[in-house]
């Protein structure tokens, strides 16, 4: 059964409260781009003067916005971000892509920054951050805020069909065909970066995995839709339940 888009804009909503706990999104600013089903829409965290963070977001503040960048819907004292270009871009570009999450999270702009590669360095400890890695993740080479269709074009020239780009002195592009799967890749890319800023900073290199060991992992289906509603089910409960002091746990 599809959701509502009560339900939709619920789960939205949550995703950012839920990256900005694990340090995965940043405390003042991110977005969680979710696709309308069965429209040519998305909903878009918009923000007026009671807007203070991600970590705050209340599903009132989600709009529908085309693939333009335009609303399709009165957005009352609303201001439309101009991140909207980011995922307009990528939805359209991708339709099996339901999910789009803009954020900046500190050690993926930090090893952007510095030139220090987001490599496949663990297995079961962090599968799914190592299946994002694996091939290597591309740096659009540009800080500035994605803001109209022209500078969204070029980072989708870069990002390609992956499902993660960094942005060079900036953040994040991740891809999800859920908001669950979208928002744990987020959360297990970062704990990807801060581990390979550790090693960097230890001026050390620690040697990728064999690959078939995270492939052991993926045929157990601890990667996957399952794997991520198990995984998206424990932050929703931490959540739920303020356990934010560490919410951090090797995903």
């Amino acid at each position: 059964m599809s959701e509502s888009l009560e339900e939709l804009k619920a789960k939205t909503a949550l995703a950012h409260r839920i990256l900005t706990m694990t340090g995965s999104m940043g405390d003042l600013t991110g977005h969680v781009m979710t696709r309308v089903p069965g429209a040519d829409d998305f909903l878009m965290r918009c923000r007026n003067e009671l807007d203070y963070s991600p970590g705050y977001v209340e599903p009132t503040a989600l709009h529908r916005i085309d693939f333009n960048g335009f609303p399709t819907e009165p957005v009352p004292d609303y201001n439309i971000p101009p991140e909207r270009h980011i995922g307009a871009a990528v939805l359209k570009a991708r339709p099996e892509i339901n999910c789009v999450i803009h954020a900046h999270p500190p050690a993926q702009v930090l090893c952007a920054n510095a030139g220090v590669k987001l490599r496949p360095i663990v297995g079961a400890q962090n599968s799914g951050g190592a299946q994002l890695a694996r091939g290597g993740i591309e740096v659009f080479p540009r800080a500035l805020l994605i803001h109209n269709q022209v500078i969204s074009g070029a980072m989708m020239a870069v990002m390609g069909t992956k499902d993660v780009v960094l942005l060079k002195g900036h953040g994040n592009v991740i891809c999800g065909r859920s908001v669950e799967e979208a928002t744990v890749r987020a959360i297990q890319l970062e704990n990807l970066a801060r581990l390979c800023w550790e090693v960097a900073l230890s001026g050390r290199e620690a040697p990728e995995v064999p690959w078939e060991d995270v492939e052991e992992v993926i045929a157990r289906g601890d990667i996957g839709q399952a794997g991520n509603l198990y995984m998206w089910e424990y932050y929703r409960k931490l959540y739920q339940e303020k356990r934010i002091t560490d919410a951090r746990i090797d995903v």
